[in-house]
């Protein structure tokens, strides 16, 4: 009976020691998650969240019926920051729009990093109007932003070109579609 409970106790402490090994996998596994869906630089969810979750917001849309619009921004001028600051200037550039754009999205839309100086945005719900008046509210807010480097002003702006989730869409089209937008955003004159 002795030699049993020496076993149990054993075995107990070998649970314990498997389980504290299992939380810290689990930690692991989420922090790694965590990086493979978010950009480092700018908190935002990356490229590959942004994409699946366009891919379920098309089915969605196809299926339902539903509204969804795709934004496409990229940050003026964010090579002449780069080249006259330094690129941690434009860093700074690029976590402070993240931020705005965290703050004046709704829970249910995305906005996301999609690589460089590009972001992407998904928007639910809303019709074409709705669309043009987020994006002045939000061009609206880059300018009014005080963003510096050390001693220096950092004004910043984006460009920003829209479109709708339609019967046939795929990624890669609206994706296509909506960076189209934005150029031809950037060839009109201000």
């Amino acid at each position: 009976m002795h030699q049993t409970n020496a076993s149990n106790d054993q075995d107990c402490e070998s649970c314990v020691v498997l389980r504290r090994e299992i939380d810290a996998l689990k930690d692991e596994l989420a922090e790694m998650e965590k990086h493979a869906y978010h950009d480092m630089l700018t908190a935002l969810p990356n490229r590959r969240f942004f994409v699946q979750n366009l891919e379920s917001r098309i089915a969605r849309c196809q299926r339902y019926g539903d509204n969804c619009a795709v934004l496409f921004l990229d940050v003026d001028n964010l090579k002449k920051i780069n080249d006259n600051h330094g690129h941690a200037a434009g860093d700074i550039v690029l976590a402070r729009l993240a931020q705005i754009l965290r703050s004046h999205i709704r829970m249910s839309d995305v906005a996301a990093r999609i690589g460089g100086d590009e972001f992407g945005l998904l928007l639910d719900h809303l019709d074409a109007d709705q669309v043009e008046k987020k994006i002045a509210f939000l061009i609206d807010q880059f300018g009014k932003t005080n963003c510096t480097y050390g001693d220096h002003s950092l004004p910043f702006g984006a460009t920003i070109g829209y479109c709708f989730v339609g019967p046939r869409d795929t990624v890669e089209g609206l994706m296509s579609r909506a960076d189209a937008a934005m150029y031809r955003g950037k060839d009109k004159p201000l």
